[in-house]
C-alpha cells in the first residue's frame, strides 16, 4: 500500500511551505495539543517544550516541525525515512504512546496547519491530502510499535509498558551526577538490554507538580539481566533530577520503562571511537564495556569541564589497568586556554582518531555533537562511520 499520485504530489508542494514555516508550526501545534487535551502532559516530557527566553519554539516542537517537513520531501521514498521512524517508534514505546493517542494528534496538526497557513493556502484538498499523509505514516508507526512492545514483552525478563523497579543502591559519582541502581520488586529477571540503549522512569507524584514526569535516562553501565543502572546529571531548575537527586532513597519504587534505543554498539568494525561530553558519557561507557571485552580497539575522547565535574573517571580508569585495548584521552574546558592539547578542535582530533576506518559513537549537548561532526566531516570519515545521539529531540538543522 502506497500514497496516491496525487496526495505525494501536494505533500511534495508543501514542502517548501512547510519548511519556511516550521517554528511557527511546531509551537502552534504543541500550544494547541496541550490546552485541548492537558492529560497528555502526563506522557510528554514537558521540559522538552520549554520555549527560549526569546520566544524560540522548545526543541521538541522543532522535532516534530522538522519530521513533518522531512516527511513531505520523501513521501514518494519511505525508505529515507527508515531512521527517522526507528528513532521516534523506540521514543515512543519508551513513553507509553498508544494508538488512541495518533487521532489526537492528526486532528491537532491538521488544525495547527490552518492556523498557519491559512484557510486559503490550506484548503479542502490540501487538508484531505495532509490527512491521507498522516494517517497513513500513523498506521505505519502503529505497526512498528507494536511488534516492538510485543518482542520486547516476549523476550527473556521482559515486559510492556511500566514494571516496579526497586532501588537497591545510590551512588554519588560526582557533585552534579548520581548513579541509582534498580532491581525487580518481584525478585524476577529482567531483560538484558543493549549497550547504549536508554530506560524510563514515570514518576506521577512529585511534590508541587501537577502532572506525571516522564524522563528517558541512558542504562550506564554493560547489560546484565540482575539490575540496570542509570546516572543522572541534577539539571538546574530539572524537576525530576532534583527530584530523583534530592528525595528518591534506596528501597524506593519507581515505574520503570523497558529498555528501548536505536543508538546501540554494532561491532562490525574493529577499531571503535567513543567520542562524548558531560553525561553524555553514559552510553558510551556501556559500549565501551562490551567492546573492551571482545578485542576492538576503542578509544575514549571525553570532554568535561572539569575533574570534579567527571563522572565515571575511575571506573574507566580500573578499565584500562584490566589489559584491555583501550586507549582515553581527557579535554577539560578549564584547561583550554593554557592546555593546548585540551582544546576540543579538528587538530586534536586528527591527533586522537588515526585510524580513518574507525567507527564513532558520539553523545553529548547538542552544541558538541554538531561540531564533532563537523569536525569528523572535515576530516573526511565517512557518514556511515559517524553515529550520534541527541539527549532529548534532535537539534534543529
Amino acid at each position: 500500500m502506497s500514497l496516491s499520485k496525487s496526495t505525494v504530489a501536494i505533500l511534495k508542494a508543501c514542502h517548501p511551505l512547510l519548511k519556511e514555516n516550521r517554528e511557527k508550526i511546531g509551537k502552534t501545534f504543541y500550544t494547541s495539543l496541550f490546552r485541548d487535551h492537558p492529560q497528555l502532559k502526563n506522557v510528554f516530557n514537558m521540559s522538552h517544550q520549554r520555549q527560549g527566553k526569546d520566544g524560540t519554539p522548545g526543541p521538541q516542537m522543532m522535532a516534530l516541525a522538522n519530521s513533518l517537513v522531512d516527511y513531505t520531501a520523501h513521501c514518494d521514498e519511505l525508505s529515507q525515512l527508515g531512521p527517522l521512524v526507528e528513532r521516534v517508534s523506540n521514543k515512543h514505546v519508551s513513553l507509553g504512546v498508544q494508538p488512541e493517542h495518533y487521532p489526537v494528534v492528526g486532528v491537532t496538526l491538521l488544525g495547527a496547519l490552518e492556523d498557519v497557513l491559512g484557510k486559503e493556502v490550506f484548503n479542502e484538498e490540501v487538508k484531505t491530502a495532509v490527512a491521507e499523509g498522516y494517517f497513513f505514516l500513523a498506521d505505519i508507526f502503529i505497526d512498528k510499535e507494536e511488534n516492538m512492545k510485543r518482542e520486547k514483552e516476549n523476550a527473556v525478563g521482559g515486559w510492556r509498558g511500566w514494571r516496579k523497579l526497586k532501588l537497591v543502591d545510590k551512588v554519588e559519582e560526582t557533585p552534579i551526577h548520581t548513579s541509582f541502581y534498580f532491581a525487580p520488586e518481584d525478585g524476577g529477571q529482567m531483560m538484558k538490554y543493549q549497550p547504549g540503549q536508554y530506560l524510563s522512569l514515570r514518576l506521577p507524584n512529585i511534590p508541587g507538580v501537577e502532572y506525571t514526569q516522564v524522563r528517558n535516562y541512558s542504562l550506564s553501565d554493560e547489560p546484565n539481566e540482575n539490575q540496570y543502572r542509570i546516572t543522572v546529571k541534577k539539571e538546574i531548575e530539572g524537576v525530576a533530577s532534583t527530584y530523583l537527586h534530592d528525595k528518591v532513597a534506596v528501597g524506593d519504587v519507581l515505574e520503570v520503562g523497558v529498555p528501548c534505543g536505536d543508538f546501540v554498539l554494532d561491532n562490525d568494525n574493529q577499531s571503535l571511537v567513543y567520542l562524548g561530553a558531560g553525561v553524555g558519557i553514559t552510553p558510551l561507557l556501556s559500549m565501551m564495556k562490551v567492546s573492551a571485552k571482545q578485542e576492538n580497539k576503542n578509544t575514549l575522547i571525553y570532554r568535561a569541564t572539569d575533574v570534579s565535574n567527571h563522572p565515571f573517571k575511575k571506573e574507566i580508569e580500573d578499565l584500562l589497568k584490566i589489559g584491555t585495548n583501550c586507549n582515553v584521552n581527557w579535554l577539560y574546558s578549564d584547561e583550554e586556554t593554557h592546555v593546548k592539547s585540551s582544546q576540543f578542535t579538528v587538530e586534536n582530533l586528527r591527533n586522537l582518531i588515526p585510524d580513518q576506518g574507525s567507527k564513532i559513537y558520539i553523545c553529548g549537548p547538542a552544541t558538541f555533537i554538531t561540531d564533532s561532526v563537523k569536525y569528523l566531516k572535515q576530516l573526511n570519515f565517512k557518514d556511515e562511520n559517524i553515529i550520534y545521539e541527541y539527549f532529548g529531540p534532535p537539534a534543529s538543522d
